[in-house]
């Protein structure tokens, strides 16, 4: 036998057990499937409020409530779009926050929606201390990552006097006034989770 006919029948002898083994113990493939939760679309909400909050340090705020109104689960994950008008139609051009005197700043989380499961967020504006420019008479809502028409959402105050659960009012002096703010939770599956 040649040298190197004896160098290949070594090497075989030598790797012939641990090929096979390796062989032996190579593992199944398996697929598993994962049910996926679709996110919420704009027909699957409603929106209920404004829900009075008592005022607290200047700031007045009002809280909505998000229903999922059909029969699958979905989620939801963000902070809403909220704008406000004039009786006139006239865009309120008001700055945007997610801190103010009655909650911190959180990241949003992923809110899972069961039919009829229901999810919350709050609106907060400091007080017009240099008195007031424009009032609020309705404001479009729109849940985030969802397209078609918004919510429309009518602010009457008490009495015709315009103050009430979600009249805000845009005032007057420099557009970077605290009064000029709104601040915006992210949506949240709780009512106690928006003033933690």
């Amino acid at each position: 036998m040649s040298k190197a006919l004896a160098t290949l029948a070594v090497v075989t002898t030598l790797l012939g057990p641990a090929i096979g083994a390796s062989a032996a113990k190579a593992p199944k493939s398996t697929t598993t499937t994962v049910k996926s939760t679709n996110e919420c679309a704009a027909t699957q909400l409603s929106f209920s409020g404004p829900g009075a909050v008592s005022a607290q340090l200047g700031e007045d705020a009002f809280t909505i409530t998000l229903t999922n109104v059909s029969t699958q689960t979905c989620q939801i994950h963000g902070y809403p779009t909220v704008r406000f008008y004039t009786s006139a139609g006239r865009l309120l051009t008001f700055s945007y926050s997610h801190q103010s005197q009655y909650f911190r700043r959180r990241a949003p989380r992923l809110v899972t929606l069961v039919p009829r499961g229901r999810a919350y967020f709050l609106v907060a504006k400091y007080r017009c201390d240099l008195g007031i420019r424009y009032s609020s008479s309705f404001f479009y809502l729109l849940a985030p990552y969802t397209t078609g028409a918004p919510s429309v959402e009518h602010a009457v105050g008490n009495h015709g006097d315009g103050v009430g659960p979600g009249v805000m009012d845009y005032c007057k002096g420099s557009s970077r006034g605290p009064g000029q703010t709104l601040g915006i939770t992210p949506i949240v599956s709780t009512r106690a989770q928006l003033f933690s």
